[in-house]
Order: C-alpha cells, then structure tokens, then sequence
C-alpha cells in the first residue's frame, strides 16, 4: 500500500471510535483469520496464544469466559489443555461462525460485547481475552467487567500486541509494522493491506493513550491483584495475568468473603447504580449541610441566595468533582463510560459557575472571587494536586470555603462566618481522618487476617469488617447529624 493510501487509512481511523474500527476492522477477513494471522506475525501469533492458554491453570471441573475469542483459538486450545467448560463470547458473527465449525472444540458461543456481559456476576472461574482493549471505547469500563463476572480468587489472563522498548528492536519492529506487514497483507488480498496497515499505529496509539503504568492501574482498579506482565518475542506482544482479589476470612479458616464495595454508600456496579454511587450522596449531603449553616448565620436568610448556593455546590461537588476523580482510575469502580464521566465533570462545573456568575449580577463583583476560587478548587482536586488532596487542604477546601462563600452572599458578620468555617473545617478533617483508612481497606487491601488476645485470655479475629466497622459506623451517623443540625438551623430563622 503506497504513502497516500497509508495516510488515508489513518484518516479513516482517527475519525472512528475503536468500537467503530473493530467492526470495519474484522469485517470480510473471518474465513482466512487464522492462517493469514500466524502467517503476518511470522508463527508468532499461536504461540502466543499458547502461552495464554498456560497461564489460566484451570481445573476439568471449572468454567473459563474466552472474551474476544474470534474463531475460538483460545477456547479450543483451553479445551484441549485442561479439559474444562468454555465459553467463547465475540462481537462479530462472522468470526463465531468460523468457531462453530471447530466441531464443538471451542465450547459455548455466545454473540455479545465485553462492555455488557451477559452473564451474572462471578460466574466464571477464569476469564481470557485476546487483543480486545483496543477495540473497545473505555477500556478501565470493560475491565471492571471482565472481573465482575470472575469469581474472587479467579485469573484474569490478557494477550496484545505491544512495542519492543529497546530502541533498536523498536526500530526494526516499526519498519515491519509500516512496511513488510502492509506489503505482505497485499499479497494476501486488498483487505488483509488494508488491516496491516491499521495495525501498528493502532497499537502505538493504544500505547500512547493507554501506557503500562496506566493499565496496571486499571486492573488494580478493576479489582485485579497481583499482576503479572511478560513480554515475548522481545516486546512484540504483552501477556498480562492477575487474580480477582479476595478477604481471607480471619483466623485461616481457608474460606474467602467476597470484597468489600468501594464506599459504605456504594451500590452494586451497573445502570442507575453507578449515578447514584458516583454523587456520594452522604459526604455531599455533609458539605452542602455546610451552606445551610452559613445561611443561618443571619435572622432571615433569602431562600434564592440558599437554594443557588446549594445548587451551586451540589454541581461543583456532587458532580463536577466527583465526576474527575472518577475518571482517576475508577476508585468507585463504576462503569459510566469515560465520555460520560467527562461531560458531567465539565457540566457540573460550567453549571456551577453559571450559578455563580447570576449570583454576582445580585451581589456585586467582589462575589467572582468566590466564583474563582471555587472554579480553582474543583479543577486542583481534578488533577490530584497536593494543596487541596491533604487533609488540611480537603477541610479547608470542602469544610471553610462553602461557610465563607455563603456568608458572603447571604451579608453574614465576619467574625461569626470565620468561626462556623473553622468548625465546619475540622468537621472535614474528622471526616477526612475516619474515611482514609477506611477507604485504603475498601479500595485496595488484597487480604486482612489477624487476631487480639486479651489479657482475660478471650481472643478476637480482626477481618476487613472489624476494621473498619467503627470509623464507618461513625461515618453513617456523622452526615445524618451534621444534615440534621444545619436544617434544624435553618428552618429556625424561616419558622
């Protein structure tokens, strides 16, 4: 294919989304996949696949999910290996006619997509996927999906083409990819050139958007311990292994819990869940409690000014900021698409701000400042930056600045809007100090087990629960109180 064919063929990929290109991409090559595949990655291709296959260690008696599996190279080779059940999903029907005729040798086919599985949760006892992350649109999303169906303790096992990081090596590897694998896919036909030219910028794409510190934290964030990452044929391709993680029950019992969710509030993963999840409806109840607060600071608060500074913050927060840190590598392991967490960080934010900008037409100019310093403060906790992601930083972040915003705006004294923000700001730091450890077990312990004797002689098993029972337990009655307070407040300077 010459230079200018190239450059349209990029041009045509840019502008689809990776969805997209793996329709155009596996459409009318089904029936000649396998042998001109092995023959493109010069017999590396099996092999690889091999190699996958060897890392499951499935047993007769469990059941695999081949995800991505094409035309069943996986499942029949995981079949053939351990004599297990299989399941092969794919997108392309083209491709599962190919598998069906392997005369039951790849196990069940079930035509569907990785970013909705349908299966029910821990369903299978490992789950593989082939070159599938860069076909799909949100890969931490379909990560998260891939291991919700997993069973704790199960294997999560990738294979995908990768990038020789030896300079040398990448430069060989760069003039096959740009030059040998489009002319070779030509002898071949007009569209297995077409394919050979898509592939190697897409995978120097992938590794652009997606680098191997990024993607190990997206399986660390799907719930995926203990990663592995080889990298055969000096770089060419990635194999990546993991274990869905799992509590130990304490006192070695040899028995697992399944993990904790993410946050005490947290609903389970998928649809309207997910939305509810991601506005941590008891901590933004807790910081717009805050406003209410500073609202009654004065005998007759206006109820526009009270209900557009709540709005207001109920977007900032609620929204805007939650909505970025989602995007931060999934701590609520939601499965909102990427573009959605986008535009509601964005919507969020530009709602609030137009709040704030009505809000200065009623109060005067000095009120952008507040609008500033707001804007600043959500767009610093969006980039994880260390003056709003200490504890001081937080408590005085989303514990002082609602009071001061608020009071400003409802004309409230100085000294007495000064004291409410520095209680209201240690209040955000108790909370800040409950929740961190809570939230490092919830989030990120892989396993807890221990015991206290007591001098009595009685003994207590600590788990993940015992640990972090009590700081949760405050929590749940923190925000209700703090709610309680600031609308008894409120409602006194109204009734």
């Amino acid at each position: 294919m010459n230079r200018t064919s190239d450059a349209r063929l990029g041009v045509q990929a840019s502008a689809h989304s990776p969805s997209a290109d793996a329709r155009r991409v596996f459409s009318g090559i089904a029936s000649s996949y396998d042998r001109v595949g092995a023959l493109l990655s010069l017999g590396q291709d099996p092999r690889w696949r091999r190699a996958l296959a060897n890392e499951v260690r499935a047993t007769r008696r469990e059941r695999v999910l081949d995800v991505a599996t094409g035309t069943g190279l996986v499942a029949m080779e995981l079949r053939r290996r351990y004599a297990c059940r299989v399941v092969g999903l794919d997108r392309s029907a083209e491709m599962l006619a190919i598998a069906a005729r392997r005369d039951g040798r790849s196990g069940v086919l079930v035509h569907g997509r990785a970013e909705r599985l349908p299966f029910a949760d821990e369903s299978f006892d490992h789950v593989t996927f082939s070159y599938l992350l860069r076909y799909v649109d949100d890969p931490p999303v379909v990560l998260c999906e891939l291991a919700r169906v997993l069973r704790p303790g199960g294997r999560l096992v990738a294979l995908d083409f990768g990038v020789p990081g030896n300079g040398a090596l990448r430069g060989l590897w760069k003039l096959y990819t740009r030059a040998a694998l489009p002319l070779a896919g030509r002898l071949v036909s007009r569209r297995w050139a077409e394919v050979a030219s898509f592939l190697g910028p897409s995978i120097e794409s992938f590794q652009r958007r997606h680098p191997p510190r990024a993607l190990a934290q997206y399986w660390s964030d799907a719930g995926i311990a203990g990663l592995e990452i080889r990298r055969p044929t000096f770089g060419a391709a990635v194999l990546m292994t993991g274990t869905k993680r799992s509590f130990e029950r304490a006192g070695g019992a040899g028995g697992v819990e399944p993990g904790l969710a993410p946050a005490f509030y947290a609903l389970a993963p998928g649809g309207w869940r997910d939305y509810w999840t991601l506005l941590h409806p008891p901590y933004t109840a807790w910081h717009l409690s805050y406003v209410l607060l500073a609202a009654a600071l004065v005998p007759a608060p206006d109820p526009r000014i009270v209900l557009g500074a709540v709005a207001a913050f109920g977007l900032a927060v609620g929204v805007g900021a939650h909505a970025f840190d989602e995007l931060r590598g999934r701590p609520l392991r939601t499965r909102i698409p990427r573009g959605v967490l986008a535009a509601l960080g964005v919507l969020g934010l530009g709602g609030a701000v137009a709040l704030g900008l009505a809000a200065t037409a009623l109060l005067g100019w000095p009120f952008l400042l507040f609008v500033a310093s707001g804007l600043a403060l959500v767009v610093l906790y969006a980039v994880e930056a260390p003056l709003v992601h200490t504890d001081v930083g937080f408590a005085l972040s989303w514990g002082a600045f609602p009071v001061l915003a608020t009071a400003y705006a409802v004309g409230a004294s100085p000294l007495p809007a000064l004291v409410l923000a520095a209680a209201t700001a240690l209040l955000s730091l108790a909370q800040r100090r409950l929740s961190s450890r809570v939230r490092a077990i919830r989030r990120r312990a892989e396993s807890v087990s221990g015991e206290v004797r007591f001098r009595d002689g009685s003994v207590e098993a600590l788990d993940a629960r015992a640990l972090i029972g009590a700081a949760d337990a405050a929590l749940r009655i923190l925000w209700l109180a703090v709610l309680t307070l600031a609308l008894g407040m409120l409602l006194s300077r109204w009734l």
